[in-house]
């Protein structure tokens, strides 16, 4: 798919830890609350969906853990839909459902099944781990004509350009092969030529939780290169709405206002800079 703009808040201990203060995993009473916070970011989403001619180009990032109802109803209503497939903060790719995650998979559905991975080139024996098991989703999705979202977060030494072609390189080589990558920014248009050359994937850009005016940059020279083909982005546009809401200095209705308003200020901003 070309051209996808995506609200993800598939986050999980970022909700309970950060945002709610609980230890994660909660309780029942405390996962609750996360459900109730994640139905606020997706009524703004559905009202960012009706104030927009991209209607067809947006999706979310959704995970299965607390958002069951809202996957379900991003479905009857046709919606562009992710879900992450990885047990949260783990330093590993891990599934989620261990070797069930395709059961999971095949019952939700989904556009894009995800996988968040954390990699530093250099570090051979964790490396063979994850790129074993990111195999098995890879093969599943391809057999299942389901989208494969890789989710790069690169570490180590070199440059960010460099890890990142030395962590695709390998990634590719290993026989897995993405539809979609979920890539960090990079400062200047010129640079995603040198990630485009290494797939024939579709790339988007993520937000990371960083500034306002950190995440206007990357969109803004993504959309420029004519070759990133979106983005996500998720605790920049949610995140302090929801802190309001949470300490009660806004009500439900104005929270949803400030989400909607934020990832409209991004889907503007895309269109605003992509070569037509």
């Amino acid at each position: 798919m070309s051209k996808i703009l995506i609200l993800p808040f598939d986050h999980r201990s970022t909700f309970t830890k950060n945002l709610l203060g609980f230890d994660y995993p909660p309780t029942k009473s405390q996962a609750k609350q996360v459900i109730k916070m994640k139905k606020v970011v997706f009524d703004a989403f559905l009202l960012a969906r009706k104030q927009t001619t991209d209607k067809n180009k947006l999706a979310i990032l959704i995970d299965e853990e607390f958002g069951v109802a809202i996957i379900k109803k991003a479905r009857r209503l046709k919606i562009n839909l992710a879900i992450s497939t990885e047990k949260s903060g783990q330093e590993l790719f891990t599934f989620e459902h261990g070797d069930d995650f395709g059961k999971h998979l095949t019952k939700l559905k989904p556009t894009y099944a995800k996988a968040l991975v954390r990699y530093n080139p250099a570090q051979t024996a964790k490396n063979k781990i994850q790129l074993s098991r990111l195999k098995k989703l890879s093969n599943y999705c391809q057999k299942n004509k389901i989208g494969f979202m890789f989710e790069l977060l690169v570490a180590g030494k070199g440059s960010q350009l460099e890890l990142m072609e030395r962590s695709m390189k390998q990634v590719i080589k290993a026989g897995i092969k993405p539809t979609l990558w979920k890539i960090e920014g990079l400062p200047k248009a010129s640079d995603w030529k040198t990630i485009d050359a290494l797939t024939k994937a579709d790339i988007i850009v993520l937000g990371r939780g960083e500034s306002k005016k950190a995440v206007e940059k990357w969109i803004t020279e993504a959309a420029k290169s004519d070759i990133v083909d979106g983005f996500a982005i998720g605790r920049t546009i949610f995140f302090k709405p929801l802190e309001e809401y949470r300490d009660k200095k806004i009500n439900r209705t104005t929270a949803v206002e400030k989400i909607t308003k934020n990832y409209l200020h991004f889907i503007n901003l895309w269109g605003k800079n992509i070569k037509r």
